[in-house]
């Protein structure tokens, strides 16, 4: 019987928009390298489709030079505020840009024997075009001389009032920060979105504070479609341009795109402008937080949901082109390679033409390492969401009836009018507790109708309960971690958390004759409302090849927003037209884009770098609380806190990125991301202590002391302590963590503070970074060599033979060796690294690989999406059920060891099994000694059999991790070790099926249903048990036989093989290198003494004679070989 365990899970992803309506977030795209450039696309795709051809020459906007006869063209070291598409080096570079590119096409129509069709290409913000083709075509075109990389089609997703004064713009605005009236003004925001509601009054020519704006072009000059479609699309001289890139007509058939670019840059509109029937009480004035800058908007979003990556290119390679100061980029994905994915690569670019590019944190917080992608790129500015003080405060009061006491007043969010004394009835009464569907008419009488949370809308469930009559809602959170939202509502209705929803649900299930009212909407406007960080804002640490770098880099309002929304007629999950209440990081991106704008308005040399770390490092932190209003909020949740522009722009350090550093950091060329010039210092891997050295400009003459704060068992130390600058002047400062006295593998969190002398007239701002360091236990890593040492001599003589043991760790290597006369098991080792096959083929029939039963449905592909040791590993996924047979091992100690990639997107429960029978025939059977599952809904490690009465260990996501186990059939036992830690130990033979065998019949890796988990460098090896009795062995001896080698050295080692007394024969033992490696703890090293026999030598000459026929004046060289078959030494 098989006894594994298939379960069907039903994923819904985090959505972008936390509103009434739901986007569905997909993970990021999943990389698979490929021959010299790389190849990025699913596991296992199928079909033609669009892929993203990116070339080697560096596009437009990051052009430092170095082709020939080409000029530079980048503003990062041209020294230009902007990227000039007019001058004579850019005109040229473009024109081989575009060269390069047809010659490149035209190579793909020979090398794939057809005509391609080009979607899109691109050379300002990315080099390269869009390309349909198979994955088998993709696979060649990946190797052809001069493509980077190949990606296929990938999809993203879309991720404001008080919200601006919250942040500080009005300080901004009225000059009170810089002594400079400004809002923005001469400053162009680009918008990549789902598109602009052109006819709104947020985006028109004149804004209602009277502001005339003036377009950049000259009046009535537009771009996009507002110059190819003028009676279409209408744009003004604010709004004076609008591209849609998705093959769509509608100008934001969401509201996504409008409220987001309402908030970045909208004009400012009057009281009484706002309309958020049914909900009409409340009309506040709104504005973005550069009202008065220019705006051009980028329609990369589909209608239906889903932004499609080469429209995401076209829009960034467009932006850059277009000339914008910063571009709000509230989309994203799950986690992945920024140095590979496209966007990020386009916005790398970007940056390089003087952008500033923003980004949203995700929405699939609170949870750790739930940053998306591009968020999740050293470069990108990236923002999670918290609270501002303005709040509607709804809630159920008066209730009486039941059979218990009722609860006091219970206090919510929502924006909805109020009803009288009702009765009240539990959805779930009526065979529908999350109100997905419509209720049929009469269903309800006016009661007030308790939904549950979940699945769908939360204001779509107050629609569905309206339909059936009912005269009011309650909305109850099913989980704490679960957010707060003031949503406009069909009906009279509040939202309450889980804990108050218990509360209410529990007193409506005794008794009858519940009765209540909502109380309706009272604006606050509480400070106490602010600075929390909102449940569903996605956290750090980072899982992706920069996990050194703390995200996101700040906060910013992003619940419940006010601001321009789709001129569309109302839906079930948008009761609202024109205007809406919005929540999301998707929401608290454009506060910090306007922040940006301001910023880059006042401050025009400085750089997109220099930007964000100012805002980083003048963020509000005390006070900032985690989602239950009481806990401090750390660096994983709001970087530098939340922003405070106002001190941004009194910032007087200046922390930039060099030209080129961010390539240059890319860890999959050797970089380090720790030694970015970033307003924040990280580090996930800090021994018992790690450094990190800034370098900062002065804005102006000025006096900064350091000081630092960290928690108990760490020290910051910064030298200097204290310096002096002038204007331009810059300072390099060492930092460095003291870690020893903190646990191992539990981040802390600590902040390095600039403060600055008084100057005359006013001052900077303090500033500040935080630091986040992960302690790690400094281990000892043993490298013995040469693996065996063998002696061919005489009787009676001695010979020495050298031995190396190195330490390849961080710490200290004890060790000592001793004999054994037992030697190694004569059965062969078995390994498997995958890649000596093609990547992309299948495994079964390679290698000794099966399906299980035999089945031709279960194998599973190579792939070097991840690779332990490149380029391939195993992708166990979906239908894998991928089998290795063993026969032979049937004694003996054994080392079965497997090194494991779980993504950090995995859903579902994957297995690890060994059996000690197996059977193919008939559809597969056998006896199991191993099985291991991994959950990624629960992230936990959990064995079966002898293994269940142990305690599950956490699940390690986005880094390779070894399975190992330590099996002795001799003693019938094992040991399962994950992540070097035990996850149990107890009987091999019965392990999980009982009454087995002493034997290692195969191995399996099922997948279940579950997403793709890697697998690389599995082994079968002998283990310990060869070294578990020592003995003498009376030929051989050591010196030193015991010592300590420092990290990166190594200890030499003379093995003395002597004979004396020996018969001619062959002898062999093992030489057992015992150390406090915790990995590999014993090394054994083989040994082999040849005796040959004695007398005196005896030389062999061959060959016996040489003959030569060559010309005058020429040289040839002939072997000939002396050879010794006696037993004494030769001399000749």
């Amino acid at each position: 019987m098989k006894l594994r365990f298939a379960f069907v899970l039903v994923a819904i992803l985090a959505f972008s928009m936390v509103a009434g309506s739901a986007l569905a977030a997909p993970a990021g795209p999943t990389g698979v390298e490929h021959h010299s450039g790389k190849l990025i696309e699913p596991v296992g795709a199928t079909g033609s489709a669009l892929y993203i051809v990116q070339l080697s020459d560096p596009p437009l906007a990051s052009y430092y030079g170095g082709v020939e006869s080409f000029a530079p063209t980048s503003p990062a070291v041209t020294g230009e505020r902007k990227l000039n598409m007019d001058s004579a080096a850019s005109v040229a570079y473009m024109d081989y840009l575009d060269g390069v590119q047809a010659a490149m096409l035209n190579t793909i129509d020979q090398t794939l024997g057809r005509d391609v069709y080009v979607h899109a290409q691109w050379n300002v913000a990315y080099n390269g075009f869009a390309i349909e083709m198979t994955p088998e075509e993709a696979a060649t075109v990946v190797g052809l001389e001069g493509i980077n990389i190949v990606q296929r089609e990938f999809m993203r997703y879309p991720q404001t009032d008080v919200g601006p004064q919250w942040i500080g713009a009005d300080n901004i605005w009225n000059g009170s920060a810089t002594g400079t009236l400004y809002k923005g003004e001469g400053v162009v925001a680009g918008i990549i979105d789902t598109g602009i509601n052109l006819g709104h009054p947020s985006f028109a020519a004149t804004g209602q504070d009277g502001y005339v704006h003036t377009n950049p072009l000259g009046s009535g000059n537009y771009l996009g479609l507002c110059l190819s479609n003028p009676g279409t699309y209408v744009c003004n001289d604010k709004t004076y341009g609008f591209y849609i890139f998705t093959g769509e007509v509608s100008e934001d058939g969401d509201g996504h795109g409008s409220h987001t670019g309402s908030t970045t840059a909208g004009n400012y509109l009057q009281p009484g402008t706002v309309d958020l029937s049914p909900f009409n009480t409340y009309s506040p004035a709104i504005s973005g937080v550069a009202p008065h800058a220019n705006i051009i908007g980028y329609k990369a979003c589909l209608d239906a949901g889903g932004c499609p990556g080469a429209a995401l290119v076209s829009s960034i390679n467009q932006a850059t082109a277009d000339g914008v100061d910063v571009i709000n980029y509230s989309i994203g994905g799950g986690t992945s390679n920024p140095w590979t994915d496209a966007d990020a690569l386009a916005f790398l670019a970007a940056q390089d033409a003087g952008v500033v590019p923003v980004t949203s944190a995700g929405n699939n917080g609170p949870g750790a390492s739930t940053v998306g992608s591009p968020g999740d790129a050293p470069w990108m500015m990236t923002v999670g969401a918290s609270t501002h003080n303005r709040a509607g405060i709804n809630a159920i009061i008066d209730m009486t009836g039941g059979d218990t006491t009722p609860p006091p007043d219970l206090e919510g969010k929502g924006f909805s009018l109020g009803t009288g004394m009702l009765p009240m009835v539990y959805a779930g009464d009526f065979g529908d507790a999350l109100c997905l569907n419509e209720f049929a008419p009469g269903t309800f009488t006016g009661q007030i109708v308790v939904c549950d949370r979940g699945t769908n809308a939360r204001v779509a469930k107050g629609y569905n309960v309206l339909q059936g009559g009912a005269g009011g809602m309650v909305l109850v959170n099913t989980d704490p971690g679960q957010s707060l939202n003031g949503d406009v509502h069909w009906l009279p209705a509040v939202q309450l958390d889980s804990v108050k929803g218990t509360a209410l649900k529990t007193w409506m299930a005794s008794g009858s004759g519940h009765m209540g009212k909502i109380e309706g909407t009272n604006i606050s406007f509480d400070p106490a409302n602010g600075d929390i960080m909102a449940g569903f804002s996605s956290r750090g640490p980072l899982v992706n090849n920069a996990s050194d770098i703390i995200k996101p880099d700040v906060t910013a309002p992003g619940v419940d927003i006010i601001a321009a929304y789709r001129d569309l007629p109302p839906g079930p999950e948008d009761p609202t037209q024109n205007y809406g209440v919005v929540s999301g990081t998707s929401m608290s991106s454009p506060h910090t884009a306007g922040a940006a704008a301001l910023l880059s308005g006042l401050y025009p040399d400085w750089t997109p770098a220099e930007v964000k770390a100012a805002m980083m490092s003048t963020g509000k932190v005390a006070g900032v609380y985690k989602e239950d209003y009481v806990t401090q909020a750390d660096p994983f949740d709001m970087g530098g806190g939340r922003v405070q522009v106002d001190q941004g722009a009194q910032s007087g350090l200046l922390f930039n990125v060099a030209p080129g550093a961010f390539q240059a950091a890319n860890p999959g060329s050797g970089g380090d991301p720790k030694t970015l010039n970033l307003a924040s210092l990280g580090n996930d891997d800090c021994g018992s202590s790690c450094s990190w050295t800034r370098t900062v400009e002065a804005v102006d003459d000025g006096t900064w002391t350091v000081s630092a704060s960290a928690p108990a068992g760490m020290t910051l130390t910064v030298v200097p302590n204290s310096f002096s600058l002038n204007a331009g002047q810059t300072q390099v400062l060492n930092i460095t963590a003291n870690v020893a006295g903190l646990p191992v593998g539990t981040w802390a969190f600590g902040q390095v503070n600039l403060t600055p002398g008084q100057l005359e007239g006013g001052g900077f701002a303090a500033q500040h970074l935080p630091v986040a360091v992960k302690p790690s236990s400094s281990t000892p890593i043993i490298d013995v060599t040469p693996g065996s040492l063998s002696s061919t001599q005489a009787p009676n003589t001695s010979n020495v033979e050298p031995l190396n043991v190195g330490n390849t760790g961080t710490a200290d290597l004890t060790w000592n060796i001793f004999e054994d006369n037992a030697t190694v098991p004569e059965l062969l080792n078995w390994s498997e690294n995958f890649d000596s096959y093609a990547t992309g083929s299948q495994l079964i029939g390679q290698g000794g690989w099966d399906g299980w039963g035999a089945s031709p449905t279960a194998g599973a592909l190579t792939s070097s999406a991840q690779a332990r040791s490149a380029p391939n590993s195993a992708a166990i996924e979906v239908d894998s059920d991928l089998v290795h047979e063993y026969s032979g091992y049937t004694s003996g100690g054994w080392l079965y060891a497997a090194w494991q990639y779980v993504p950090s997107d995995f859903t579902g429960e994957s297995y690890f099994i060994l059996l000690n029978e197996y059977t193919s025939a008939g559809g597969g059977d056998g006896n199991w000694s191993a099985q291991v599952h991994f959950n990624g809904a629960t992230n936990q490690v959990l064995a079966d059999g002898v293994g269940a009465a142990f305690p599950p260990l956490t699940l390690v996501k986005g880094q390779w991790v070894e399975l190992r186990v330590e099996i002795d059939l001799d003693a019938d036992t094992q040991t399962f070790y994950y992540d070097n830690q035990v996850l149990y130990t107890g009987s091999w033979s019965d392990g999980v099926s009982g009454g087995g065998s002493i034997n290692i019949a195969a191995v399996d890796l099922f997948a279940n249903g579950a997403s793709v988990i890697y697998y690389d460098d599995m082994v079968l090896e002998p283990f310990a048990v060869t070294c578990s009795a020592p003995d003498d062995i009376p030929w051989a001896s050591v010196s030193p036989a015991a010592g300590t080698t420092t990290p990166g050295n190594s200890t030499a080692v003379n093995v003395t093989f002597d004979s004396t007394g020996l018969s001619p024969n062959t002898y062999t033992g093992t030489l057992c290198v015992e150390s406090n490696d915790p990995v590999t703890p014993l090394v054994q090293v083989p040994l082999e003494l040849v005796v040959t026999t004695g007398g005196p030598p005896n030389i062999d000459v061959n060959p016996l004679s040489l003959d030569s026929t060559q010309g005058t004046n020429t040289t040839t060289n002939q072997p000939l070989t002396i050879a010794n078959t006696g037993g004494g030494t030769l001399d000749w």
